[in-house]
């Protein structure tokens, strides 16, 4: 294993400690490099050598299969962790996944320590709704154990971990060769199940475990300290428990020897509980740091360095276990003092998710921020201290000006307890970062402009940062948060099409106006009237790309590299293809899903050759950059190749290389060189340099919103004004219109990757064609 330290793996992660091993599998902590602050990641290594194609090719699909379960079902649930990457390198295979600061459910129960009922029905119910998930999607855990149920430091959320992915493979590859010695068990003893010790695991192998862990609580024994009837093979335990009748029952029916006989699924033990009468509920586990400070409990020295060891501690702790996923807690009120619509928020479920991901100033929610002059004014933002915050966030101003976030919080501050107009900016901070930035870059620039200007009618703006870290059930999540705040007029955001289309029917059911600055899927045209957009569709986008490879480049025969789990892909691909049917001789000879549990890069670009393909179309989110970089590196400029706008990122242009010269990537806007605009003159004294389109774009969705407002503040009277035939409101590079769907006309930009040649390196750069 030492032999691994200090390798760079995927070309961005760096390998920094080794945790364990044991069959083919070894686990490491990894520092991501393409990430600021090279934040820690855990890295599993599938080490399968072998000689024989065959097997090799089995460890891939497997290896593929197994990863893009575990990405499916970390993406759609709060409480399982999200799969960051997964990859291949020299005929061996990786998954990365994100650290979760917190602690296993073991440290909560040594021997000998019984938990209340409450407390035990807590921890049911918690898992539970995990259980009943992954169930829904045929995936069964098969390793419920304490130490795989991580207390989740933030929120006190039970997170379930490690799915077991290496050992599936590993123990279907062993028999495949024959070398069934080397296979693993997929359970840990005294919590597997008697069918599942045999090697066939059932739904209810998973609730069997949670039982044994919930008599573990109640009774301060371990699993291998219960006594079991020798005749049924039932767990003796009530006599060393102080439990009611009713939850008695309920265990004993999740812990029952034969599967036939316990609960069938996740579903019934949950109603099974709900209606345990006379009993306590245990108050949700308290978040080990607070959030938020408050006059009563001002964030001190003693606070922040209570923080920063509790966070260590978080990540010491749990290196072995993890994986980092979303945090909850419930958005503060800082608009109490705000005259504008008045009515009462109605609770909803999904205040607890949408937590941790909404900021007005009161916390820092970009990644690998560390500056503490901005820290100090977040800080004091959090307590209302107005004057502080100013004087903090100008100083974190001076010392980093691109930091969009710290000129949103100190617009906030600037305005203190006036009243104020307030709007939202949704992102996937955590997913892509640089993007991300780019889009509240648009925000800030607008906002500064509009309260140097005196504001909308007199009112200055506020603006809220959320991010749902390119997750849907986070996105809807934040819709209905925002929705039950109505001081909230409007919402710039999210930041893919994926998103922006689920989040979009909670925003038109809440009649609460959105306007997408850079998702481009058709079927955002028709999600209602209160989803708007200023970036073309796909359509344009499509037909841009086709029309220059069929004119510019005389190439007829295209294959197409798309995702199946993207709404973004298909809507592009889908367009590519109509524009190339429609609009002259073409034909598309071959189609590669990025997404695909088999897709192999350097198999699908040999076989596009083959297929005598003259272009490559890239039609990649960025869930799945990294393979369509592989494809851009393993084509090395044999094939011209074209792509949407998710490619136009730094990443394309450092992981592509030289490779990626001569790319085409179709834009909606650049305004990159073009000093003339005003636009671009004040974003250089802003920013200290230049911006891009999708800047541009979110600066002409800020002002679309403002310009609603301005003729009416209400949301009724935002979304009324903006459907307004004749409604205009000055963008970056013109006027910003709607049609009657809610899209906006505009032009696209073809861009081409060239070199920029320096003096000790190369570089290379995304250059307007003429």
């Amino acid at each position: 294993m030492n032999a691994m330290l200090g390798r760079l793996l995927g070309a961005r992660y760096k390998v920094i400690q080794a945790l364990g091993s044991g069959g083919f599998g070894q686990t490491f902590i990894a520092e991501d490099m393409q990430r600021p602050g090279n934040p820690p990641c855990v890295l599993k290594h599938l080490n399968f050598a072998t000689q024989h194609p065959h097997v090799l090719q089995q460890v891939r699909r497997l290896f593929y299969a197994e990863a893009e379960t575990l990405e499916k079902l970390g993406r759609h649930h709060d409480q399982i962790p999200q799969l960051l990457a997964y990859f291949e390198e020299a005929e061996e295979f990786y998954l990365v996944q994100e650290f979760i600061p917190g602690n296993p459910l073991s440290v909560e129960l040594p021997w000998g320590t019984k938990l209340s009922e409450a407390q035990v029905i807590g921890i049911l119910e918690d898992v539970l709704g995990v259980l009943a998930y992954i169930h829904s999607q045929g995936v069964i855990h098969r390793d419920i154990k304490p130490d795989n149920l991580i207390r989740r430091q933030h929120d006190g959320k039970l997170v379930l971990i490690d799915f077991g992915a290496v050992k599936t493979i590993t123990n279907q590859v062993a028999e495949t060769i024959g070398q069934t010695q080397l296979s693993v068990p997929i359970y840990t003893s005294g919590y597997g199940a008697s069918e599942q010790c045999l090697g066939k695991p059932q739904f209810s192998s998973d609730i069997y475990a949670l039982g044994v862990i919930a008599v573990q609580a109640l009774t301060g024994m371990r699993p291998s300290q219960f006594p079991v009837d020798p005749e049924s093979g039932e767990i003796v335990w009530r006599d060393q428990a102080r439990v009611s009748v009713q939850l008695a029952t309920i265990i004993d029916n999740m812990v029952r020897y034969h599967f036939n006989q316990r609960y069938q699924s996740a579903t019934a033990v949950l109603q099974a509980l709900q209606h345990i009468t006379d009993l306590p509920r245990a108050d949700p586990v308290e978040p080990m740091i607070p959030a938020i400070a408050t006059p009563e409990n001002p964030p001190d020295r003693r606070l922040r360095h209570l923080r920063s060891v509790l966070l260590g501690l978080g990540v010491a702790t749990i290196a072995s276990f993890g994986m980092a996923v979303l945090l909850r807690k419930p958005l503060p009120q800082l608009f109490s003092d705000v005259t504008v619509e008045t009515s009462t928020p109605t609770p909803s479920p999904a205040t607890a998710i949408a937590t941790d991901h909404i900021s007005w100033g009161e916390k820092i929610l970009t990644p690998g921020t560390s500056q503490p002059a901005k820290q100090k004014g977040v800080d004091a933002l959090a307590i209302k201290a107005y004057s502080q915050a100013v004087t903090a966030l100008e100083v974190a101003r001076q010392g980093e000006r691109s930091d969009p976030e710290t000129l949103i919080y100190l617009n906030n501050a600037r305005i203190g307890a006036m009243p104020a107009h307030a709007i939202a900016v949704a992102v996937p901070l955590g997913d892509t970062l640089n993007s991300s930035l780019e889009i509240l870059r648009g925000v800030a620039q607008a906002q500064t402009q509009v309260n140097q200007g005196g504001g909308i009618n007199g009112v200055p703006l506020k603006v809220a940062i959320a991010n749902d870290n390119n997750r849907i059930e986070t996105a809807q999540a934040i819709a209905t948060d925002l929705i039950n705040h109505p001081h909230v007029l409007g919402v710039v955001g999210h930041g893919t099409s994926d998103t922006t289309l689920a989040a979009g029917k909670v925003y038109q059911t809440g009649q609460l106006a959105i306007v997408a600055p850079i998702s481009s899927a058709v079927q955002l045209s028709t999600l209602g009237s209160y989803i708007f957009r200023v970036m073309p569709s796909d359509r344009f986008t499509a037909r841009a790309l086709c029309n220059y490879m069929l004119t510019r480049l005389q190439k007829k025969r295209v294959a197409i590299f798309f995702s199946s789990n993207s709404s973004y892909s298909e809507s592009l691909s889908s367009e590519f293809k109509n524009a190339l049917f429609y609009g002259a001789p073409g034909k598309v000879v071959a189609e590669f899903d990025l997404a695909g549990p088999d897709f192999n890069a350097y198999e699908s670009v040999e076989k596009a050759i083959q297929q005598k393909a003259e272009v490559i179309m890239l039609a990649a989110p960025s869930q799945v950059s990294d393979r369509a970089l592989q494809v851009v590196q393993i084509n090395r400029r044999r094939l011209p190749v074209l792509a949407g706008d998710s490619i136009y990122t730094k990443k394309t242009l450092q992981v592509g290389g030289e490779a990626a010269v001569g790319m085409v990537v179709a834009v909606p806007s650049n305004v990159l060189g073009n000093t003339r605009l005003p636009f671009q003159q004040q974003a250089q004294k802003l920013w200290g340099h230049e911006i891009d389109w999708r800047t541009a774009l979110a600066y002409d969705s800020t002002q679309t919103l403002v310009a609603g407002i301005r003729r009416d503040p209400s949301r009724r009277g935002v979304r009324q004004t903006l459907e307004t035939p004749n409604f205009t409101a000055t963008g970056a590079l013109g006027a910003v219109s709607f049609s009657s769907t809610g899209d906006r006309e505009g032009v696209v930009q073809l861009v081409q990757v060239t070199p920029v040649a320096k003096k000790q390196s190369q570089a290379y750069q995304f250059k307007p064609i003429n």
